[in-house]
C-alpha cells in the first residue's frame, strides 16, 4: 500500500501570535519562510482563509496548494524584486530543455492571489504565477487579481535565450482580474505543448501606455524553439479589456518553423466591450505554408472597438456559428467584425484558406465591412446572416500592396442571407475600398465564384459605383 500524503496547515508553521490578524487581514508578518517549510516538509499544504504576505513561494513536483477560495489569499509582501514572481516552478537557468526533467504534477487550487498593482503600478516582469519548464499543472479556482505584469506566465524560463518547454497545462475556473488595467496578460504563453483553458473570466486588463501584446491571453513565443500547440479555450469571458490595441486572446505565428505552432481552438466564448475580440501578429504565408489552424466556434462577440476577429496573415481558419453585435445597432467608432489580411511594414500578408460559415452579423458599423478582406488566398464565406449593416458586408480592398504580394483569389460567396432591418440609409452586400475607405473600385476575381445568395430587396447586391467580377467557370462534366 502507498504511504498516505504527508498534509500540512500553514498556520502550523506560522507564530499563534499572528493567528487572529492573519485571519483578519491586517498582519503585517512576512509569511514567505514559514509557508515554504510547509511546501517543504508536505506534499498537500492548506492555505486556510486569511491574508498572508508573501514574496517568492517555490513549488515542487507532485504537490498540492490549496486553500477555502478567495477568502485564502497570498498577496505581495512589497514592491522589490524579492516579490517578483510570487508561486514560481523554475526560473532562471532551472530545469532542462528536455521534457523528461521537467516538474511535474503540481495542482494549485481555491486560492487568490494579489499583486497590488493599485498600490505599487505596473512592473512587465512581476508575475502571480511563473511556470517554466513544467508538466502536467493544473490550476482551479485560483483568483489572480491585481496583477503587475502577467497573471500567469507560461513560458521558457525566467533568462532570455533560456530554451524550456511546458507540457499539458490546464487552467479551469479561474477569475483573471486586472483590477485598474495598468497590467500586461492575463495569462502569457512562451510555450505549451497542450495547453486548456476552460470557464474562465478575464476582465479589467490593459495598458493605455502599451501597444500590443496586451490582453487577456497572449501566445507570444520568443525563439524559433518555441511550441504552441493544441490549445482548447473554451467556456471563458473576455470583458472590458478596452484600453487601445489590447485583445482578448492574440495569437502569434512568427516563429512557426514547422510543427512547433499550430492547432487552436477558441469554443463557446464571450467577448464583450474589448477593443479587438481576437487579434493575430503574424508573418506573411504562402498556400504551401504549415496551415495554423485556428477554430473559432460558436462564440458571441459583444461591442468590440476595432474588430472581433483579425485573421490577418493566418493559414486555415475557421470562423463558424458565432454572433457579430453591436448594440445599440451602428453603435461603436466603426470596425469590421472579421478582417482578412494585412499590409504593416511594407509586406502584405494574405489570410490563406479562411472559412466563414453560419455566422450571424448584426448591427454593424463597419470600417470597411462586416467582413474586410486586405488579403485572402481561398476564402469560403457560405451560409451567414447580415442583418442591418450600417454601410456594407462585404468589402474587397482594390488598392495596391507595397511589395505587390496582395492576393484576393480563389474565393466562394455562397447562400448568404443578407437583409436590411428597420434602420435607414443604404446598405450593400458587396463593395470596394481604397485606403479602408469604400470607393468605386473595378475588381477582377479570376478563380472565384458567388452563387444563391439571398439579398434583400433594399439591399445593393454591388454599392453604387463598383464592379466585382467574380470569373470562376464552374466545371463541366
Amino acid at each position: 500500500m502507498p504511504s498516505p500524503l504527508k498534509q500540512a496547515n500553514v498556520l502550523d508553521y506560522l507564530p499563534a501570535s499572528e493567528h487572529a490578524a492573519l485571519r483578519a487581514g491586517n498582519s503585517t508578518y512576512d509569511c514567505t519562510g514559514d509557508i515554504q517549510a510547509a511546501i517543504a516538509a508536505a506534499d498537500k499544504v492548506f492555505v486556510p482563509a486569511g491574508v498572508y504576505l508573501v514574496k517568492q513561494l517555490n513549488l515542487k513536483s507532485g504537490f498540492e496548494l490549496y486553500g477555502e477560495g478567495p477568502s485564502s489569499q497570498l498577496k505581495a509582501y512589497d514592491a522589490s524584486l524579492a516579490s517578483e514572481f510570487m508561486l514560481v516552478t523554475h526560473i532562471r537557468d532551472g530545469g532542462s530543455h528536455r521534457v523528461a526533467d521537467n516538474m511535474r504534477d503540481i495542482h494549485l487550487h481555491d486560492l487568490k492571489l494579489d499583486g497590488r498593482v493599485a498600490e505599487f503600478g505596473y512592473a512587465q516582469f512581476f508575475y502571480l504565477l511563473a511556470v517554466n519548464a513544467t508538466s502536467d499543472l493544473t490550476v482551479e479556482r485560483v483568483t489572480f487579481h491585481g496583477f503587475r505584469g502577467d497573471g500567469m506566465y507560461v513560458g521558457s524560463g525566467t533568462l532570455a535565450r533560456t530554451e524550456r518547454h511546458n507540457q499539458r497545462i490546464v487552467v479551469r475556473d479561474c477569475v483573471f482580474d486586472g483590477a485598474v488595467k495598468d497590467n500586461r496578460n492575463g495569462l502569457s504563453v512562451i510555450d505549451c505543448d497542450g495547453l486548456m483553458v476552460e470557464r474562465c473570466v478575464f476582465r479589467n486588463i490593459g495598458n493605455a501606455k502599451l501597444s500590443h501584446s496586451v490582453g487577456g491571453i497572449d501566445f507570444e513565443p520568443d525563439h524559433d524553439w518555441s511550441i504552441y500547440r493544441n490549445v482548447t479555450i473554451s467556456g471563458c469571458r473576455f470583458i472590458d479589456i478596452d484600453t487601445v490595441n489590447t485583445a482578448g486572446i492574440t495569437f502569434f505565428n512568427g516563429h512557426q518553423t514547422g510543427d512547433n505552432i499550430h492547432d487552436w481552438t477558441v469554443s463557446d466564448c464571450e467577448f464583450t466591450n474589448c477593443y479587438w475580440g481576437i487579434d493575430s501578429s503574424t508573418k506573411a504565408k504562402t498556400v504551401a505554408s504549415r496551415p495554423d489552424n485556428l477554430r473559432v466556434l460558436d462564440c458571441d462577440f459583444l461591442n468590440s472597438i476595432r474588430v472581433d476577429v483579425a485573421v490577418k496573415g493566418l493559414s486555415g481558419t475557421q470562423i463558424s456559428c458565432c454572433t457579430f453585435r453591436r448594440s445599440p445597432p451602428g453603435s461603436g467608432p466603426g470596425g469590421d467584425a472579421i478582417r482578412l489580411g494585412a499590409i504593416a511594414s511594407r509586406t502584405s500578408r494574405n489570410a490563406i484558406n479562411t472559412v466563414i460559415t453560419g455566422n450571424m452579423f448584426s448591427g454593424i458599423r463597419p470600417q470597411m465591412g462586416a467582413i474586410g478582406v486586405l488579403g485572402a488566398d481561398g476564402l469560403v464565406c457560405a451560409g451567414n446572416v447580415f442583418t442591418d449593416i450600417h454601410a456594407t458586408c462585404i468589402n474587397f480592398a482594390d488598392d495596391g500592396s507595397p511589395d505587390d504580394k496582395r492576393v484576393i483569389d480563389r474565393i466562394v460567396i455562397s447562400r448568404n442571407v443578407v437583409t436590411h432591418g428597420a434602420r435607414t440609409g443604404s446598405m450593400s452586400f458587396m463593395s470596394t475600398s481604397n485606403d479602408m475607405r469604400i470607393s468605386k473600385g473595378r475588381l477582377e476575381l479570376e478563380h472565384s465564384f458567388e452563387y444563391e445568395n439571398d439579398v434583400g430587396g433594399s439591399v445593393k447586391k454591388i454599392a453604387n459605383g463598383a464592379t466585382i467580377e467574380f470569373r470562376g467557370t464552374t466545371p463541366t462534366t
